[in-house]
């Protein structure tokens, strides 16, 4: 009886339990999808030999490791990049990081875009590039041979000198070869007027009322490229053949391993190319120069010169980028460089004038750079219609200095390095007894005690100068407050 009486109280529990089950069940599987995050990283914490040694770093779901030099390297391990060896940055997933200096956007596409696309890139070379300056005029035929008076735009006319070669033939043309003939005078028959003669009679001109000429001005003879190193450059025994740089910003250059001014990153060593070697000069004064390391500029009182790369052109030859490349805002003119395959960082050049399907290169590129000439406006594209995304993608954002462009705008000052009391100081000196210069404007400033005065200086370069003659420099700083000086 007593069985039988509990019966259905047994069976009423035994629904509960299994239909309890199932609740918690799902009530599991709801915390695991909510809370997988928190778990994962705890799991990674107990079970990663790298997460207990502290030598290799945190290694969790909410970091990663990436290469600088090679942004398109990512992992979730710490290690070296497999393309450039260099140690990959710990960074949290999703941290925007400022873009390295000089790079105005940066974006990948995958092999099938790049493809689909029509995307293609080829290295910037040295050419023998030369501007095409083409006329007619009419024909005088004298006793020492032909003449023939043309004029041009006064923009072309600055490109045409005396002696200059030219290429005649009749106009129209009647199939003849043209003959060669030499520029004789700029301007003396009028403004913007040359005169080409050709010497002798030739049968060809004689009975021609016009003629066509066409003349080429290398490019390489305007400056500022007839200013620039050419030939091979002059190596000797001891002289650097490497260098170290900083990934994100390239102007960074020493001759010996450390960290970057700005940011404290390891600096990264390379190796330079045949036609470059390594010059030093003062950045205030460029025309001051040396090749050797130790030298100082007398116009900055002493300041150390600093080292920077010298690129020597071929003779005759200029590096150009082909024109299918070139993005012109009407602001900025950018060229799409190829940093690793389907990554592409979009770079601001200055460029000279162009010469058939060419730019010449003033600044921006170097030789050998890998640049997208065919499918740069869908780059340039996918970067305007989501530039954050294309910034973020790997972690980087627009740098300040290009996110807005205005007519003036204040001038920036690094004083973050310094500490509060510090900050207050360098404000109330305001510029560097040495150079001149408003102190943050070259780096956080450098401190040193001169004469029992704490004096702030725009570089390490101006220490020297600073101690062989401190009684020079602090008669050019206004008296300190008391708390400015130190027994």
């Amino acid at each position: 009886m007593r069985s039988g009486r509990w019966r259905p109280i047994g069976w009423a529990l035994r629904a509960t339990q299994v239909r309890l089950r199932f609740l918690v069940a799902l009530g599991v599987a709801f915390l695991l999808v909510g809370r997988w995050d928190v778990l994962r990283t705890y799991w990674d914490r107990w079970t990663a030999p790298a997460a207990r040694d502290p030598a290799m770093g945190a290694v969790s779901a909410d970091t990663e490791y990436f290469c600088p030099m090679d942004p398109g390297v990512l992992s979730v391990w710490p290690g070296k990049c497999p393309v450039c060896h260099m140690a990959l940055v710990r960074r949290s997933k999703g941290d925007m990081g400022p873009l390295p200096s000089g790079v105005v956007a940066r974006v990948q596409f995958s092999p099938e875009r790049v493809l689909l696309g029509g995307i293609r890139a080829e290295p910037v070379r040295y050419r023998p590039l030369a501007k095409e300056i083409r006329s007619a005029g009419a024909v005088k035929v004298g006793e020492g041979g032909v003449s023939i008076i043309c004029e041009v735009g006064a923009e072309e006319a600055s490109w045409i000198e005396p002696g200059r070669v030219a290429e005649v033939a009749p106009d129209p043309p009647d199939g003849s070869r043209p003959v060669t003939g030499r520029v004789r005078s700029v301007g003396a028959e009028g403004p913007h007027r040359i005169v080409v003669e050709v010497a002798g009679p030739p049968d060809l001109l004689r009975l021609a009322r016009f003629a066509s000429i066409v003349i080429r001005a290398p490019i390489a003879d305007r400056e500022p490229f007839r200013s620039m190193p050419r030939g091979e450059p002059s190596i000797n025994p001891g002289d650097p053949r490497s260098f170290f740089s900083c990934p994100d910003h390239p102007e960074a250059i020493t001759v010996e391993a450390g960290r970057c001014p700005k940011d404290e990153k390891s600096l990264e060593r390379l190796d330079l190319a045949s036609n470059q070697r390594i010059g030093w000069w003062c950045p205030m004064h460029p025309e001051v120069v040396a090749d050797r390391a130790g030298s100082k500029c007398e116009s900055c009182g002493g300041m150390a010169l600093v080292p920077r790369i010298i690129s020597y052109c071929p003779a005759g030859e200029v590096l150009a980028v082909p024109e299918s490349a070139v993005i012109d805002t009407g602001s900025r003119t950018v060229v799409y460089v190829e940093r690793m395959p389907g990554m592409f960082d979009g770079v601001e050049v200055r460029l000279g004038p162009r010469c058939g399907a060419y730019f010449p290169v003033v600044e921006g590129l170097e030789a050998g750079q890998a640049v997208a000439t065919s499918g740069a406006f869908l780059i340039d594209a996918e970067t305007r219609l989501n530039p954050s995304l294309a910034a973020g993608y790997f972690g980087a954002s627009r740098p300040d200095s290009v996110s807005t462009r205005t007519e003036a705008r204040p001038e920036k000052l690094d004083l973050d390095g310094l500490t509060p009391p510090e900050r207050e100081l360098a404000r109330s000196q305001g510029v560097c007894p040495v150079t001149g210069k408003k102190l943050g404007s070259m780096g956080t400033p450098v401190r040193v005690v001169a004469k029992g005065r704490a004096v702030f200086l725009c570089c390490e370069g101006c220490e020297g100068a600073m101690k062989e003659a401190p009684e020079k420099y602090l008669a050019r700083l206004k008296p300190a407050a008391p708390a400015a000086h130190h027994p």
